[in-house]
């Protein structure tokens, strides 16, 4: 095939021919990874015919197998005639085209002259929250207190909850093999909880059977953990009849871990853990919202190449490619993430039913939703199996059909959603993102700069605001170039690269010393680092970003981050030094977050 016909065939196939990079040099598709994202697309290698088919549709279609009714606008439909319009409630409305509007929010089906569409009437918004709000964040498995069994669990994230404000943020809950993965970004099944996070003793089946000890160490072992818990929780579920409803899918689930286990029998335990993580979920999300806006939950971008959703969910997802990003300043060789992507063709014929399932699954249970990745509801990049990071290609997606569910869905559950839109990030994913209501994030090792006179912006109304987030330093770390040294000795940096960020870490602390002394948010010439991380805390709690995180592990200066990016054994194993109890008793904690609390109060009055 002629290269102007493969590029041709690659953009039909929705697949990016060029991109800019993080340095801004536009880096062009070589014919090899074209072949090979367009094999692994068509799944099979007639280039011809293919290209032939893809003409021929595009020319012949009428109706597309999606349609996006924003607001009270009308639907917009190249075809005349009679139609049949069901509703998502099951009413049947047959009229003539043009279709008049406003439809009612939510998922219709249309059939015009033998053909037929998803049609989703979204409203133009996702919902807003109420005033400005503050919360904390931790991982739940790296949560502990007197009570806890070898891993954080849903009372302790309650309990941490119980610090202060009215949210409360935390990684993916999501069922992993925990055997295998511990990385809450690579989930089982975005549909299905991660068991390991089960209070037992709330348990109705429990009878106060005692619980085997566990190392108290400052990392979680996975295995052990895992074998141990279950070992009671089998127990527990000979005790669960099973006759209870569960979630739709549920038994399906339970039926295919039994089966990857080896062991048919397996499906009743699976069946029972499920049922009580839904239950007990539902009770901490209730709990969380009494507080104010309730649980701060993420959605992870991908899943596990060989998990349930990519089995149940097969012909949505692309094998041979995996999703990364292309190399950058931090990451000079790239990343593959090792997920497959989903088919960009096969989830628009399917009305995006497994997104919507995936989406109001959590929705169900946050008040807040962080959706990791946001540019990927725009485009991924596909790196084809074999072929190193710097081989990618970003392959494009129907954006307005998925923002649609987003706030048909962020709508229905009055639940705010945020976009993760941090690092290179094209300029229409944030315009996108303001106009239909989903929040950005500000972080302010992301912002700030050695600027002398103004090393920070302020945070956009529209924003959730932290320090940090669980991907970078904590602020110690960051403070004290921890993570310089962790990028030499990782070969991220040379000797001259580390001497020069050290440089440009230097000017950063010195102006913002200067910027937080000159609005009376530092004591002149302080330099303690608890003292600048207050100072911080109130500068961010006075802005007019809706909500304020902070890192509880900030608070007492821990230097050792949650994840280190391309080092597992660092990475989603670390307990929080400091217990819940201690936590608590602890001054300079109780201190910082009361100085936070205060600085939203003043600025905005006493809300949530």
């Amino acid at each position: 095939m002629k290269t102007s016909e493969l590029r041709e065939l690659a953009k039909l196939l929705s697949i990016q021919l060029s991109y800019e990079d993080a340095a801004g040099k536009t880096r062009t598709a070589t014919r090899s990874s074209l072949e090979a994202l367009v094999r692994a697309r068509l799944g099979h290698e007639d280039f011809d015919d293919a290209l032939r088919a893809r003409r021929a549709a595009r020319d012949a279609r009428a109706l597309e197998p999606v349609i996006v009714v924003w607001g009270k606008s009308r639907p917009q439909i190249r075809l005349d005639g009679d139609y049949e319009l069901t509703l998502e409630s099951g009413e049947v409305v047959r009229g003539t085209l043009p279709m008049r509007s406003p439809l009612p929010c939510g998922y219709h089906t249309l059939r015009v002259g033998g053909r037929e569409a998803a049609l989703f009437a979204a409203p133009m918004r996702a919902h807003a929250p109420e005033g400005r709000a503050w919360g904390v964040f931790a991982p739940a498995y790296a949560l502990h207190s007197k009570r806890t069994w070898g891993i954080g669990d849903l009372t302790d994230l309650e309990s941490a909850g119980a610090l202060g404000g009215a949210v409360t943020a935390t990684l993916p809950m999501h069922a992993i093999y925990a055997d295998e993965d511990p990385s809450p970004y690579a989930p089982v099944s975005r549909l299905f909880w991660n068991e390991l996070y089960l209070d037992v003793a709330k348990l109705p089946e429990y009878r106060g059977e005692p619980l085997e000890p566990l190392p108290a160490t400052g990392t979680i072992d996975y295995k052990r953990v895992a074998a141990t818990r279950r070992a009671l929780l089998e127990t527990l579920a000979t005790r669960w009849t099973g006759d209870e409803a569960v979630a739709p899918d549920a038994r399906e689930y339970a039926a295919f871990r039994a089966r990857r286990e080896g062991d048919e029998s397996a499906a009743h335990y699976h069946l029972y853990v499920q049922q009580r993580m839904s239950e007990q979920m539902r009770a901490l999300a209730d709990t969380a919202r009494g507080s104010g806006l309730g649980l701060y939950l993420d959605f992870p971008l991908g899943v596990h190449g060989d998990g349930y959703d990519a089995w149940r969910y097969g012909d949505q997802f692309v094998p041979g490619v995996a999703v990364g990003a292309p190399p950058d300043l931090f990451f000079t060789r790239g990343q593959n993430w090792g997920f497959p992507p989903p088919d960009p063709d096969a989830i628009r014929a399917s009305g995006h039913a497994y997104f919507r399932a995936c989406i109001r699954h959590q929705l169900a249970h946050a008040g807040v939703l962080r959706i990791d990745h946001v540019m990927g509801l725009h485009r991924l990049f596909w790196i084809p199996q074999g072929m190193e990071a710097k081989d990618g290609l970003y392959v494009h997606y129907p954006a307005d059909e998925l923002f649609a569910i987003l706030t048909i869905e962020s709508q229905r559950a009055r639940s705010v959603l945020v976009g993760e839109d941090l690092g290179t990030v094209p300029d229409y994913v944030p315009k996108m993102m303001a106009k239909h209501g989903v929040r950005r994030m500000y972080v302010v090792q992301y912002e700030i700069k050695p600027d002398a006179d103004k090393p920070i912006p302020a945070p956009p109304a529209a924003s959730v605001a932290s320090v940090n987030t669980h991907d970078m330093p904590t602020f110690a770390g960051f403070w004290s170039e921890r993570d310089i040294d962790d990028r030499l000795q990782q070969q991220l940096l040379d000797e001259a690269g580390a001497a020069e960020e050290r440089e440009k870490r230097e000017a950063m602390r010195a102006s913002l010393r200067r910027f937080l002394t000159a609005r009376g948010l530092l004591d002149e010439g302080a330099t303690d680092t608890v003292a600048v991380l207050e100072g911080l805390l109130r500068f961010l709690g006075r802005s007019d970003a809706e909500i304020v995180l902070v890192n509880l592990e900030d608070l007492w200066l821990e230097l050792e981050p949650q994840n280190v990016p391309g080092v597992p054994d660092r990475s989603w194993r670390q307990r929080l030094r400091l217990s819940l109890e201690e936590a608590r008793a602890d001054a300079t904690v109780t201190r910082i977050l009361q100085t936070l609390d205060q600085a939203r109060r003043e600025a905005h009055g006493n809300q949530t």
